[in-house]
Formats: structure tokens, C-alpha cells, sequence
């Protein structure tokens, strides 16, 4: 038992007892012994003065009376609450006592069977028992309690506890109950301990507890001085951030050269942003490029079907001229033959190819007769006339027919370009619908989104939490039994014994 009781003491002061080199500090343990409702029957306030830097005097500060010096022979003057210790360069070890009540005490509650007891009542019944240890505070000062309560190993049994555990030394059961007294109840802090069990005459004598608030200030003054930045600037920064965001706004540059890193990842956000929108517009540019290009490419192809059409026309009306020149000139070489015959000149049958022939032959055969070479003379001029024409007619129906050919390709080709621009459309559509707006409007949705979502936590909550933090740490500050005197630091352990009889 007194080594596990040492142990969690000296686990307590170990917690309590750090500080920064070169500080004089006065520690203090603060011995009381309590009745289970919490009534003091002693008090005794036990103080050394470490003295780091080896001082000549310290100057201290004191409401105790009856002061008696432990560690010596050193002497000490007194003027109201001052005290001038004459250390010469040694600890100081002191003692006095107080009728002040402590900030925390505990406090027993028993219970047998649903009914109040007293711990001398419990050794004399059976039943079902409850005993819950509180602690009473006096003033908002945050702490660390743990108490130490043997187990009677024949009196009690099934035995439960709340935030507390039982642990075996020696063969000895102890239960050390814990809990967090005037630590504000958001913090969701236990406040108290319960152990319920089978009581059968058990015999409850006493309990030990530790309280200190050292180990609360001493961690929120670690928090301090290793956080990089204010936590109100930190939450304001947030706070302006997700205002931002909220609104779709650019996130805001923040001043001052130690900020640079961090506008540095502001300005990364704000253009990947920006980035995204300006796919979109990039998205929506093309698929109005890509709607008017379909819609030229329709119209061209329109108009080629338009020339198309036209031109078949004109080839068709090219074949029935080239028929009705045919004809004509058939009807002009039989019209000639026949006066030819008609001059007695016998010729073979006259075509486009042999005419011009068969003509000079005749006029030589006649050549005596000026008359009738005159007319054959003019004759073959008239079909010279008929030729050409029906030769050049040929000729412009042939170039038709080309153009007509060249209008089909073009028309072809219009038409899958019609078709590609068509499709090239849709698929520009679906980028910029299905793609670049879907990305634009799910980063914006989703940084509005968690915006939103984050922004009440900040506002609120976070502010919350931080007064609630700076509440804790600075109630802390008063965690001493005895005055201190300025600058110098106080370590403050209570140590309770409470005597259920």
C-alpha cells in the first residue's frame, strides 16, 4: 500500500513540478485530513522554497501562522504577509497553517439498499452498497483529483466502478478513482467516482487523494508556447476563409511577411479555382464554335444539293440539245446529198468526219461549171457552220457533265462534313455538359458545401472551445493554497486523508 501510494504521489508531483531553469519556485503540499462531508479536522501547509539561483534573501509571501522552519537554522522576517528568508544561498523548508478551506475537498455519499448510511452503520448490515466520492469546490479552480480507497476484501464483493479502477498490490485491492473537478461540464470531464458492490459488514476506514491544478496549467502553458500561431487570429483566419469559400469568393490574401506560406496555398486554391472556370468557358467556347460550324457545314451542303440538283438538270437538258443537234445535223447532210445529186455529183453518204472530203472531190469533179462549184463551195460552208456548232455543243454538255460530276464529290463531301460537324457538336455538348460543368459545378458545390457545413463549428463551436481553453488555463493560474509573491512560481499539491468514522 505505501508503495503504490508513493508511486501515484510521486507520479502527481512529477506532473506538477516542471518549470523553467533558473525560476525559484515555491512548492507546495498541502496535508489535510477531512471527515467524509468534507469538515477539516487539520490542516498543515508545507513549503519549500527551491532556490535556484543560489539568493542570499528570499522574498515570500505568507497568510499561514505558526511558521516553523524544517530545513534549518535560517531565520525570517515578517511584516504582514511579507516574509524576507535569510536562505544564504539554501532551500527553504517551512511549515504553518491556515484556517482558510482549500479550493477542492471531497466529499463521501453512501448508500445501502437506495438509503443514506454511515460507514460505522455499513459494518454492522448487508445489502447492496453505492459509495461516490465528489469534489466540492469553493471557487472555479480546474484540477486533477485521485483517490485511493483500500477494499475490504472480506466485506465487499461484486464490486463496480465508474472512472475508477482497482488495482492489487501486496495482495491488497485498492480502487483509485479519478476524476477532473471544476473543469467546466462541456468538457465532458468525469466530476466524480461511484463504486456500487455486495456489502456484507465491510469495513470502510479511510481514503487518500491528490489534487493539483499544475498539471492543467502546466500543460496549457506547454500548449501555449508550442502552438505557431494565436489560436483567436487562427480561428479569424478560418473564419474569413470559409466566409469565402461560402460565397464563392476568392480566398483572401493575408498580410505581413509571416504569412507567406500560407498565401502561397491561398493562392494555389484561388487558382486551381479559377482554373477550373475557365475550362468551362474554354468548354463553352468550343461547343459554340463546333454548333456554328454544324450549322455552316448544313447550309453548304444545302446549297451543294441545291447546285447538285440544278446541274442534273442542265445535264439532262445538254442531252436532249446534243439529240435535237444530231438530228440537225443528219437532216443537213442528207439536204446536202441531195443537192448534190441534184448537180448530178454522186457522193458516198456524208458524215462530220468525211463531208469536207467528199465535198472538195465534187467541186473539182465540177470545177468547169463555176455555177455548181459556187454551190457546192457554199454548201460546205454551211455544213462547216453545222458541224461546229454541233461540235461545240458537245463540247460545253461535256464540260456539264464534269461539272455536274464535280458537284456530286463536293455534294459528298459536304454531306460527311455535315454529318462530322453534327457529331463533333454532340461531342463538344457532352464535354461542356457532362465534363467541364459537372467539374466547375461539383468544386464549387462542394467547397460551398463544406463551407457552410465548417463555418457554424468556427464561429461557434470553435470560439467556444477556445474560451472554454483559455477559461481552464486561466483558472489554473490560482491553483496555490498559500500566497505567492511576484514573479516567483508556485506548485501546488493537496494531499487528503478522509477518515470515514
Amino acid at each position: 500500500m505505501k508503495k503504490l501510494l508513493a508511486a501515484l504521489l510521486a507520479a502527481i508531483l512529477a506532473l506538477s513540478c516542471a518549470s523553467a531553469l533558473g525560476e525559484n519556485i515555491k512548492h507546495e503540499r498541502v496535508y489535510i485530513v477531512t471527515g467524509p462531508d468534507g469538515e477539516i479536522r487539520s490542516l498543515t501547509d508545507s513549503i519549500r522554497l527551491e532556490n535556484r539561483d543560489g539568493l542570499e534573501e528570499i522574498a515570500d509571501a505568507s497568510m499561514l501562522t505558526g511558521i516553523e522552519n524544517m530545513s534549518g537554522g535560517e531565520a525570517f522576517a515578517r511584516d504582514g504577509d511579507a516574509l524576507i528568508w535569510q536562505a544564504n544561498g539554501n532551500d527553504i523548508v517551512y511549515q504553518g497553517t491556515s484556517d482558510q478551506a482549500p479550493a477542492i475537498l471531497p466529499i463521501i455519499s453512501l448508500t445501502l439498499d437506495g438509503e443514506a448510511i454511515t460507514a460505522e452503520e455499513l459494518k454492522n448490515r448487508t445489502g447492496e452498497a453505492a459509495l461516490t466520492v465528489a469534489y466540492q469546490s469553493s471557487s472555479p479552480l480546474p484540477a486533477l483529483a485521485v483517490t485511493l480507497l483500500p477494499l475490504d476484501d472480506a466485506g465487499m464483493t461484486d464490486i463496480q466502478a465508474e472512472n475508477a479502477m482497482i488495482l492489487s498490490e501486496a495482495g491488497q485491492r485498492v480502487l483509485v478513482g479519478y476524476a477532473a473537478p471544476g473543469v467546466h461540464a462541456d468538457l465532458g470531464l468525469p466530476d466524480h467516482f461511484t463504486v456500487s458492490f455486495h456489502a456484507d459488514h465491510a469495513d470502510l476506514s479511510w481514503m487518500m487523494t491528490l489534487i493539483s491544478a499544475d498539471p492543467i496549467r502546466l500543460a496549457a502553458r506547454e500548449i501555449d508556447e508550442r502552438l505557431p500561431l494565436n489560436l483567436r487570429d487562427a480561428l479569424t483566419l478560418a473564419e474569413s476563409l470559409l466566409t469565402a469559400l461560402k460565397n464563392g469568393e476568392d480566398l483572401p490574401m493575408q498580410p505581413g511577411l509571416q504569412n507567406m506560406k500560407t498565401n502561397i496555398v491561398l493562392g494555389q486554391v484561388n487558382d486551381f479555382n479559377h482554373t477550373v472556370v475557365k475550362l468551362d468557358e474554354s468548354a463553352q467556347t468550343l461547343k459554340g464554335g463546333a454548333e456554328e460550324l454544324a450549322n455552316r457545314a448544313g447550309e453548304a451542303q444545302t446549297e451543294a444539293e441545291t447546285l447538285h440538283t440544278a446541274l442534273n438538270g442542265l445535264q439532262t437538258g445538254g442531252d436532249a440539245l446534243n439529240a435535237q443537234a444530231g438530228a440537225l445535223l443528219s437532216a443537213d447532210f442528207q439536204s446536202a446529198q441531195a443537192q448534190l445529186a441534184a448537180f448530178g455529183v454522186t457522193v458516198p453518204e456524208l458524215t462530220a468526219e468525211n463531208y469536207a472530203q467528199a465535198l472538195d472531190a465534187a467541186s473539182a469533179e465540177k470545177g468547169q461549171e463555176a455555177e455548181a462549184a459556187a454551190k457546192i463551195a457554199a454548201l460546205k460552208v454551211q455544213l462547216e457552220q453545222t458541224v461546229q456548232f454541233v461540235n461545240s455543243l458537245k463540247a460545253y454538255t461535256e464540260g456539264a457533265a464534269q461539272v455536274v460530276q464535280s458537284a456530286d464529290t463536293l455534294n459528298a463531301s459536304l454531306t460527311a462534313l455535315k454529318d462530322d460537324a453534327a457529331a463533333f457538336q454532340k461531342d463538344a455538348e457532352k464535354l461542356q455538359k457532362n465534363g467541364t460543368a459537372k467539374v466547375k459545378s461539383t468544386v464549387q458545390t462542394t467547397e460551398k458545401q463544406l463551407a457552410s457545413l465548417a463555418l457554424p463549428y468556427v464561429q461557434r463551436d470553435g470560439l467556444y472551445i477556445l474560451e472554454l481553453y483559455e477559461q481552464t488555463r486561466d483558472q489554473a493560474q490560482n491553483g496555490g493554497y498559500d500566497l505567492r509573491p511576484e514573479g516567483m512560481q508556485a506548485v501546488t499539491v493537496y494531499v487528503i486523508r478522509t477518515d470515514f468514522q
